[in-house]
């Protein structure tokens, strides 16, 4: 984060404290990225992109290689943020946080050439 202040692209009051967010453990944070599993990886470029405070946010299936308590964490913080979310997802405990969010379903109804569904 602290190129991307140097570079100008993020304002320092605008970044984020990456152990902010809940994402990445105290171990974690000390691992260096070559070293971390395909989950802190995960988690470190999650980490990351919501760390500058993004006017967009889009997740493919955000809840692989994260545990049921990070799951909580990242549905808390995308009900907090001010940001557009776009989230894929298989996950039925997600769907289930976000029920009350607009639900776009493409490819589910029977009907040969329908057209995707917007719901809320």
């Amino acid at each position: 984060m602290g190129r991307l202040v140097a570079r100008g692209r993020l304002r320092d009051a605008d970044a984020v404290p990456l152990g902010a967010l809940g994402l990445l453990d105290s171990e974690a944070m000390r691992t260096p990225v070559g070293r971390m599993s395909q989950g802190q990886r995960r988690r470190l470029d999650l980490a990351l992109a919501l760390a500058v405070r993004p006017g967009l946010i889009l997740l493919d299936e955000p809840t692989n290689h994260l545990s049921s308590t990070l799951v909580d964490e990242l549905t808390v913080a995308l009900c907090r943020t001010s940001a557009a979310v776009v989230v894929a997802t298989h996950d039925r405990q997600l769907l289930r946080d976000l029920a009350d969010w607009p639900r776009l379903e493409v490819g589910t109804s029977p009907t040969a050439g329908a057209r995707p569904v917007l719901d809320g």
